[in-house]
């Protein structure tokens, strides 16, 4: 009997651990934080040397490049997906936005940074459930190299997946309101229209189509030549949120995609700030100094899908 005892005694001394140590385990993980960039290496080879060296990496890898575009002087950038990326993001209802993943090479001070996109960061916060992307980045690691992890101090989970700067503001689903066809078809007609009209301070960088759904995501430069609106500067708007050593080049280019028979587009205060969460609303570097940006991207937006401008409110910027 006192041996019976002794088991029991020690049994429940082992499901009390046993618990104890799940409930540290969970605690970890809802503690983990994620970052929007990964910093490959910094090198002191020249730009078309890097340029050279990503393409060759790229072809070594299970990805394939589907655009490349030069936002401004000493930064460029290459999208890539892959098979398998498109279908996880097509898992999702919304994972177009997370199918093209960003390489940039930005050079600083004589050097090149080689950077990409982090898309576990992405899957949180494009809201994916159920589905995995660490092997994609495990992948994008291996091809392109690992330093670090950068890009503020890290949201867990738990905040991405509800992520908005400030209370009131805009969350993943906010989208712009955008024009609505009578198919997808006609969607994509409309904001191929726009893009050929080039009126719209806005020019397409690439096409993606999610395999198994009536989705296409679009990447669009911005320019202020078309318009005037200076708000579509994309280089003064860089200027004012990346300014920290490590640059967040791969932030670029922004995306519209047509979903069935509606074109959507993630909100600016909520596309911006999710990879420039650690900005300030004040201050020479803070949102408040891109006030007109968020009406300036929805009236562009407008436009090219084949909307009236004029139908379009102001925002009162990062503060509402």
């Amino acid at each position: 009997m006192f041996f019976l005892r002794n088991i029991s005694h020690y049994a429940h001394i082992l499901i009390l651990l046993f618990l104890s140590l799940t409930s540290l385990t969970l605690y970890a993980a809802d503690k983990e934080t994620f970052k929007p960039f990964v910093l490959a290496e910094q090198t002191n080879i020249k730009m078309d040397e890097a340029k050279a060296k990503i393409e060759k990496l790229v072809k070594q890898s299970p990805f394939s490049i589907i655009a490349e575009y030069t936002p401004y002087d000493d930064a460029h950038i290459y999208v890539i997906t892959s098979d398998e990326l498109k279908s996880l993001a097509s898992e999702a209802e919304y994972g177009g936005f997370a199918a093209p993943q960003r390489v940039s090479l930005t050079k600083v001070n004589n050097q090149i940074q080689i950077a990409y996109t982090n898309p576990v960061f992405m899957k949180h916060a494009y809201r994916m459930k159920n589905v995995d992307l660490q092997p994609i980045l495990d992948q994008m690691t291996q091809a392109f190299g690992f330093e670090k992890f950068f890009g503020g101090d890290g949201l867990t989970a738990r905040k991405l997946k509800r992520y908005k700067y400030s209370f009131g503001l805009e969350g993943f689903n906010s989208f712009y309101e955008l024009p609505e066809y009578d198919d997808h078809v006609k969607a994509i007609a409309a904001l191929i229209e726009g893009f050929n009209k080039k009126d719209s301070g806005i020019t397409k960088v690439y096409e993606l189509k999610i395999p198994g759904k009536e989705q296409v995501v679009f990447g669009v430069a911005m320019n202020e030549k078309d318009t005037g609106d200076e708000a579509l500067n994309t280089k003064k708007t860089m200027s004012i949120i990346d300014h920290l050593p490590l640059k967040r080049t791969a932030y670029l280019p922004y995306e519209i995609m047509v979903d069935g028979n509606k074109i959507i587009a993630l909100h600016a205060r909520f596309r911006i700030a999710a990879y420039f969460y650690d900005l300030k609303m004040f201050g020479k570097h803070g949102f408040g100094k891109l006030f007109s940006t968020p009406t300036a991207y929805n009236k562009a937006f407008t436009k090219v899908s084949g909307g009236k401008v004029t139908q379009v409110e102001a925002s009162n910027g990062f503060i509402d």
